[in-house]
């Protein structure tokens, strides 16, 4: 038997410090494969709403366009993510930097560079589903029937409260250095629970119960009337107070967790560690 050769050994040594590199995130590790189980129940969930064929009685009270009710579900997803990200995706590129620790004594609140860097990101979701409803409305005669000013009050919202869960994530990061729970948890609910690519009513009856109190599914049912039925803020007050409630809720928990993971994270004396 002849000998390995040397790039079969370095690629096995590769692979083998991938291993334990990613082994030594183990809530990342865990996450990534929840997220695998996960996405299998979305397709089963998906699979059930495309055997109703064309009549899709779940989306009625959207206009029943299965291409519009896709579309508004992929562009609340931008901003669901825009809203988790706003804050953990600054502290990510510091970590990586190597600069969190520095920026974190600097006399200039960590906050400020944060909404800068997330404030960046939310006009280019913005621009790019305004160009995508433009797109298909316009060219490719996708039904829309927009309320701007509705529109605008729910994402609002979501944003705040997205943020605010976002924040909370932020403090899990500095203490798990990657894999944050939190955010993988809004995520993953809001894809299986929210109607984000099927409508609520296809879930069992007890999780239809428990979707209907989730602020994600408030805000995307308010965002497609808006979006589709021209609903006013009026139309949508009992949508709007339900996310002001949680966007108020989700800024409380979100700064205490921010403090709680810096408090952790300082007292480890691992703020510099990535």
């Amino acid at each position: 038997m002849g000998r390995i050769p040397i790039s079969v050994r370095q690629f096995g040594v590769h692979l083998l410090r991938l291993y334990w590199e990613q082994r030594s995130y183990r809530t990342a590790l865990v996450l990534g494969g929840a997220s695998s189980l996960v996405a299998l129940v979305q397709f089963f969930l998906m699979g059930r709403f495309l055997q109703q064929g064309n009549t899709f009685d779940g989306i009625r009270v959207y206009g029943g366009d299965i291409v519009s009710f896709l579309l508004t579900g992929s562009i609340f997803t931008g901003f669901v993510v825009i809203g988790l990200n706003a804050f953990s995706g600054y502290l990510q590129e510091e970590q990586a930097a190597g600069t969190l620790e520095s920026v974190l004594v600097m006399p200039v609140s960590v906050f400020k560079p944060m909404i800068f860097s997330g404030g960046a990101a939310l006009i280019g979701t913005i621009s790019g589903s305004f160009a995508m409803v433009a797109v298909f409305g316009a060219i490719l005669k996708v039904p829309f029937n927009i309320d701007i000013l509705g529109s605008v009050s729910v994402l609002f919202l979501l944003v705040l409260t997205t943020s605010g869960l976002g924040l909370t994530g932020c403090g899990a990061l500095l203490v798990t250095k990657r894999g944050d729970p939190v955010k993988w948890t809004v995520v993953t609910v809001t894809t299986l629970l929210s109607g984000v690519a099927y409508p609520v009513t296809i879930l069992p009856e007890w999780l239809q119960l428990i979707a209907g109190f989730l602020p994600t599914t408030i805000a995307l049912d308010g965002m497609r009337l808006a979006l589709t039925q021209a609903a006013t803020p009026k139309e949508l007050l009992p949508s709007l107070a339900g996310l002001a409630a949680w966007a108020t809720i989700a800024l409380a928990i979100g700064l205490w967790g921010m403090h709680t993971g810096l408090r952790i994270a300082r007292r480890r004396g691992s703020l510099g560690e990535f």
